[in-house]
């Protein structure tokens, strides 16, 4: 713009050059004169018209210049400022409708930015208050069925017994919904509490697998543990078991009969590393970038396994980074797959699993005050 406008001086001042030699040969040829009183009359022309626009040009030059300034300003997001308008030319016109467009848009994203925090409160609070009241009557179902399917009310035919099971596993199901749910309204307003002690991470990690190994033998997939030594850091213990179990969860899940499971802790200088890998069906390119958003799972994972809340991956990531470390993942798994290389499919290809990363500083999470505990676990 500014360019524009130094183009637009030099051609004030060409019009300007032109109209005086005009008049120089408008009036030699009726007027005449001697060559050199043409000559000094000239000079004085051009002197006087190059002065007066020389300080018209530099003027409107300075002021356009002024204004493209504020208007970057304006376009960096400062809606704010208001523009000085010291005439009432059309320069000045100009200034006064972009004033009123700052006007209008800083009310209009005032609005729109508190309509929006308005909505999400109320969605939070909507998710958090319906998840309380879903939690008694599921539990009341749950203790009746397991009550029904023990014998204490009567004995049951098979049938009767093989429906009451499923009834039990779907209620299960819903119960992990609700308590996720109950979690991320929790992360959302920030109410959750960390309350760190001295923990053992791999024993921690142990624990989890312990809850999947009936799983991993039936579908006969290979477990492979890598520990290095590490001291006890200051976890919390429930919500590190939380991170393990869903990341577990999701390997165990989606990893084919006769797959690969590596869980491996290192410690570096200042952090304990954790990597957990999979051969499993892997995560798309183009659905990466939502792998951590609520409710989002890759469409390749809802066709092997239709249950999954979608939230567990968002739940980790959420307590990982308000402790202090960090959680990301690579999709294809080149952890395993540079050890087991599959010449005949390019390396870019789904089916091949994935691995996700965690760090955690050696010195423990960032204790956080809160009025609640985080305890939903993704199945």
């Amino acid at each position: 713009m500014i360019n524009f406008i130094l183009k637009l001086s030099d051609k004030i001042l060409l019009t300007v050059f032109l109209f005086a030699t005009g008049l120089i040969l408008s009036v030699v040829f009726f007027i005449g004169g001697l060559p050199e009183q043409i000559l000094i009359l000239g000079e004085l022309i051009y002197i006087f018209v190059f002065l007066v626009t020389l300080t018209i040009s530099r003027t409107l030059t300075k002021r356009l210049r002024s204004l493209t300034f504020e208007v970057e300003e304006m376009a960096a997001g400062n809606l704010s400022k208001r523009l000085p308008v010291d005439n009432k030319d059309e320069i000045g016109q100009l200034t006064s409708a972009l004033n009123e467009l700052l006007v209008r848009l800083q009310t209009g994203v005032a609005q729109d930015v508190t309509k929006h925090r308005e909505i999400a409160q109320a969605k939070t609070d909507f998710v958090a208050i319906a998840s309380h009241q879903l939690r008694t009557p599921l539990s009341i179902v749950k203790w009746y069925v397991d009550y029904v399917v023990s014998g204490d009310a009567g004995e049951l035919n098979p049938e009767q017994t093989k429906y009451l099971r499923e009834v039990y596993r779907s209620n299960e199901r819903l119960i992990d919904l609700v308590n996720a749910l109950l979690d991320v309204s929790r992360i959302d307003l920030g109410t959750f509490s960390i309350e760190p002690e001295p923990t053992d991470l791999i024993g921690r990690a142990e624990s989890a697998l312990k809850k999947f190994l009936p799983e991993i033998e039936s579908k006969k997939i290979n477990l492979e543990k890598e520990y290095d030594s590490l001291p006890e850091i200051n976890l919390d213990p429930r919500l590190t078991k939380i991170v393990f179990e869903n990341i577990l969860s999701n390997a165990v899940k989606y990893t084919p009969e006769n797959g690969t499971i590596r869980v491996a802790i290192k410690k570096t200088e200042h952090q304990a590393l954790i990597k957990i890998s999979d051969t499993g069906c892997g995560i798309p390119r183009s659905e990466q970038p939502k792998i951590f958003t609520k409710l989002f799972r890759a469409e390749n994972a809802k066709k092997m396994e239709s249950a999954g809340t979608g939230l567990g991956l968002y739940i980790s990531k959420a307590v990982i980074e308000k402790s202090g470390g960090k959680i990301w993942f690579q999709s294809p798994s080149l952890e395993l797959l540079l050890n087991k290389p599959n010449p005949s499919r390019p390396i870019d290809q789904e089916n091949k699993g994935t691995t996700f990363f965690i760090t955690i500083p050696l010195r423990g999470m960032k204790k956080k005050v809160g009025i609640k505990k985080l305890m939903s676990v993704e199945r």
